[in-house]
């Protein structure tokens, strides 16, 4: 439990971030001039103008006149149909309206199209690009002029696109078992993928810019972006088109900024607002990938399953404050797990008393779920479901949950009879045992995604999936907002356009060790997880976490110690996965590792002193302002922070330098304009713009302190 002192320096502070962080957006001023060579619609902050001869749309800031984006000469708008390329040519005809312009314009196919530009505020453009014959188009597209030196950030967390582990068997990439020394803020030079694989699964078609704009492709079809590979001079996307009219033309928005923190403001404003969870989600929270089935131990009197009372008696022995504690899969009852809405009392012995003394010491539970409706038994979920018709499209048959193999056991999210149902169900179950937190998974695996695939809503699998991580979302942010209303979390794996509006995020199963835990120890897991935060941060997810250590089990105590460090300034700090993650209990040497056991309690302990700075960080969420914030946020006239990925803000004031490699116990630091202090030694000042070497022993991360702020010491 928190000092009242620091609930109420906490109120203080959200009162005064409030002020400084409440939305910019604003109601479009729109005038539109037509001329005989271009029509330009403007607002007090934004210019578009649409060059008539080729039907050119060029994007600019109304203060200064600079460029923030322009679509490329010799062909920018084009469309597919029956396997042939055709492009937008010259305006035929304009009409102006009271936000823009409708445009009909010219192709090479020898059939007028429609292109209308119009300012949803004063910062958003919309472009609607509707080609004819709607009905038989495959894809649609635009390309835009990119110089050599722009930089292009967010769109996916992971480090980049890379084969799968296993066609067919295994929809997951080799680099996410196997994670190389690759990657950064900056994404030019790839071509990315706009179709969630697991399980560095938080994707956005929305993409930030160095030149001070963003853009968001809306709807869910699979797409690509080539930013700048196939040509260097040329950012290009292109998607797919589905089954409704929605889908059968190519919907995008232009933000304008110049600061990454007002495109955030204006994205989300048109996505969906970022939740931002009740204070104590700010805590540590602390999870193992299995409570084993073994002899029960006494907790308060009671027997319990020996790992939960191990995790509560050694904290209390070793003075480690309370947060979050989260049940994660197999907790419930039968197949996988997760068969039925009831504890597993085989494996966890009297729930309820278990439950009391976790509340009793002030943690909150949490508690793994998902869309998987399990199991063949008279009472099971995958029986009803598929009773009722509820289950996605797919082969039939028994209901069969798996990580490999598995049949006919996903839920058809589409259907809102569907939805209710699991969502009830799970309401019900939260609030019989007083559990505020969902850990999400899953959701972007085993989804049927083919063309052929019909789902509830007549949509097809190519334009589900993608949609899949929302409508999960939404379904268990409903469940919870039954069980707590205004008081509970959810933390999702997948997400896409709008899922942050219902969740938080993690990073997936982040490797510690490689080939699935059954290889080398690594510790190019944690370089992935600090670029990966950052990347979504970019994306308007502002509340990231990652399984301290790796998801697979680490096989080096530097990796813990320096992931814990890590995750200590991060958007969630959750601590937990395969294997001993237990400083008392290491898997390395010693296994009771009294310095490793001073780390932890470290920083757990720092988290509740930093816990009135963080949450006031985190009401900036709200618009999109994410609590872990790249580099150049700070600073985008600074090319030295451009792509500077290895470095962060966490929150307005703390500059966070963290270690991840192995054996380093020096790193260099680059310190932006201003004055810097260190957080650990206030004496020890920096004046940026420059860079310092420090060092950086086994239990300290490099943490600097803006000149003049107030933050809580260590």
């Amino acid at each position: 439990m928190l000092p009242a002192w620091r609930y109420a320096l906490c109120a203080v502070l959200v009162a005064g971030v409030a002020r400084s962080t409440a939305s910019a957006v604003e109601p479009a001023d729109v005038t539109v001039e037509q001329r005989p060579s271009l029509v330009r619609i403007r607002t007090g902050a934004a210019i578009a103008d649409v060059r008539l001869w080729r039907c050119r749309l060029r994007f600019r800031d109304a203060a200064t006149r600079r460029v923030f984006a322009r679509e490329r000469l010799g062909g920018a708008l084009f469309y597919e149909r029956a396997g042939a390329v055709h492009e937008v040519e010259g305006v035929r005809a304009v009409t102006v309206l009271p936000d823009g312009a409708r445009l009909t314009v010219d192709t090479t196919e020898g059939l007028p199209a429609t292109v209308t530009v119009r300012f949803l505020t004063r910062r958003t453009l919309e472009v609607v690009f509707e080609p004819p014959q709607p009905e038989t188009l495959t894809a649609v597209g635009d390309r835009w002029r990119s110089p050599r030196w722009e930089a292009v950030y967010g769109l996916t967390e992971r480090l980049r696109d890379s084969p799968s582990i296993d066609p067919g068997v295994i929809d997951q990439t080799i680099d996410d078992v196997q994670p190389p020394e690759v990657g950064s803020l900056d994404r030019r030079g790839e071509s990315v993928e706009m179709r969630i694989v697991p399980t560095f699964s938080v994707y956005a078609p929305f993409y930030q810019s160095s030149f001070g704009y963003g853009l968001a492709v809306a709807g869910t079809t699979f797409g690509v972006f080539d930013l700048a590979k196939t040509d260097p001079r040329t950012l290009a996307f292109r998607f797919e088109t589905g089954t409704t009219p929605a889908s059968q033309r190519l919907v995008f928005h232009l933000f304008a900024g110049p600061e990454h923190t007002t495109i955030l403001d204006e994205y989300t404003n048109l996505a969906g607002r970022p939740v931002v969870p009740p204070d104590w989600a700010f805590l540590h929270w602390r999870w193992r990938d299995e409570l084993r089935v073994a002899a029960p131990a006494l907790l308060d009197g009671t027997l319990v399953n020996a790992d939960v009372a191990d995790d509560v008696l050694m904290y209390d022995a070793h003075g480690i404050p309370p947060g979050v504690y989260l049940f994660d899969r197999p907790a419930l009852q039968g197949n996988f797990g997760f068969a039925r809405w009831a504890w597993d009392e085989t494996r966890l012995p009297n729930p309820a008393a278990m439950l009391q003394s976790l509340q009793q010491r002030g943690y909150r539970l949490a508690m793994w779920s998902s869309t998987w409706t399990c199991g063949s038994g008279a009472a099971d979920n995958g029986t009803e479901a598929q009773a009722l018709g509820y289950l996605a499209p797919g082969p039939g048959g028994t209901p069969l949950c798996a990580d490999i193999g598995g049949t006919s056991f996903i839920l058809d999210v589409t259907n809102p009879a569907a939805r209710s149902w699991w969502r009830d169900r799970i309401a019900a179950f939260l609030s019989a045992h007083g559990i505020q937190g969902i850990k999400l998974d899953r959701g972007e695996e085993h989804i049927p995604s083919e063309a052929t695939d019909s789902w509830a809503d007549g949509r097809t699998g190519r334009e589900v999936r993608n949609a899949y991580p929302t409508l999960q979302a939404q379904l268990h942010h409903d469940a919870l907002a039954l069980a707590f209303p205004g008081d509970f979390v959810l933390m999702s794996r997948p997400g896409y356009t709008g899922t942050a509006q219902y969740a938080v995020v993690w990073g997936g199963d982040i490797a510690g060790s490689e080939n699935f835990g059954f290889g080398a120890g690594t510790d190019l897991g944690l370089r992935s997880a600090i670029i990966s935060q950052q990347r979504a941060a970019f994306m308007g997810y502002p509340i990231w976490g990652s399984d301290t250590g790796g998801y697979y089990a680490f096989k080096n105590r530097e990796v813990f110690a320096r992931w814990i460090e890590f995750s200590a300034f991060s958007g969630l700090m959750e601590i937990g996965g395969k294997g001993e993650r237990a400083p008392w209990r290491m898997p390395t040497q010693p296994t009771f590792d009294q310095e490793m056991i001073d780390i932890y309690r470290r920083y757990t302990m720092l988290r509740e002193t930093l816990h009135p700075y963080i949450v006031t960080a985190a009401q900036a969420a709200a618009i999109g302002v994410p609590l872990v914030r790249p580099m150049p946020f700070e600073d985008r006239g600074d090319r030295k922070l451009r792509d500077l990925w290895d470095q962060y803000m966490f929150g307005p004031d703390l500059l966070i330098a963290p270690v991840w490699r192995v054996g380093e116990r020096s790193r260099a630091v680059y310190f932006p304009r201003g004055t810097w202090r260190s957080y650990w030694d206030p004496a020890t000042v920096y004046r940026g713009r420059t860079r310092a070497t420090v060092q950086v022993p086994l239990d300290t991360i490099p943490v600097f302190v803006r000149d003049g702020a107030v933050v809580p010491g260590p």
